[in-house]
């Protein structure tokens, strides 16, 4: 008797269930893009407009194209990774960014060093480095400490079509 009454509840609940759907309005399954959407130039474009007047230009007078230091960490990690696999979009541009100092030995530098600002996510979990050219005088900082670099992000062709990014340094800061 209770599989009887169990069949007939089930085939009520799946008749109102049919019933039900026929009754409801067509969901709308668009996905287009809202007229207001902000595109990601729009957004770097909007970050560094509201960043301080001193943020926006570089010690040497010049204006500064994307300023990494102030924007918070999850945007400059996005930032980094977007400076990896398109750099063409910001060749040529004037760079801030801030981070961690490091320097490891190069064969192919002068002066036999290379530099690079390491930049964090939000957790500190996920890391990124730049490298940059820059030349300390025989007075570069320790490693790990805090460092603002600010120059032309520049994008060369290594023989075997080799990319290499690497930041052209016009200014150093503790």
């Amino acid at each position: 008797m209770k599989k009887i009454l169990l069949i007939c509840v089930n085939l009520c609940n799946l008749w109102f269930l049919f019933t039900s759907c026929k009754q409801k309005p067509a969901v709308e399954t668009s996905f287009a893009i809202p007229e207001n959407a902000v595109s990601i130039e729009e957004q770097s474009a909007a970050q560094n407009a509201s960043t301080s007047p001193k943020s926006s230009v570089a010690p040497d007078g010049s204006k500064i194209d994307f300023d990494l230091s102030e924007m918070n960490s999850d945007l400059v990690y996005a930032s980094v990774f977007q400076m990896m696999i398109d750099p063409d979009t910001f060749a040529n541009k004037v760079i801030r960014m801030r981070g961690n100092f490091v320097s490891y030995p190069s064969s192919s530098i002068a002066g036999g060093k290379t530099y690079a600002v390491i930049i964090s996510d939000a957790l500190a979990c996920c890391k990124q480095g730049i490298e940059f050219h820059y030349d300390f005088g025989g007075k570069e900082p320790k490693e790990g400490d805090i460092i603002t670099v600010t120059g032309k992000y520049t994008c060369e062709m290594l023989p075997g079509e080799i990319f290499y990014n690497y930041v052209k340094a016009d200014s150093v800061q503790l």
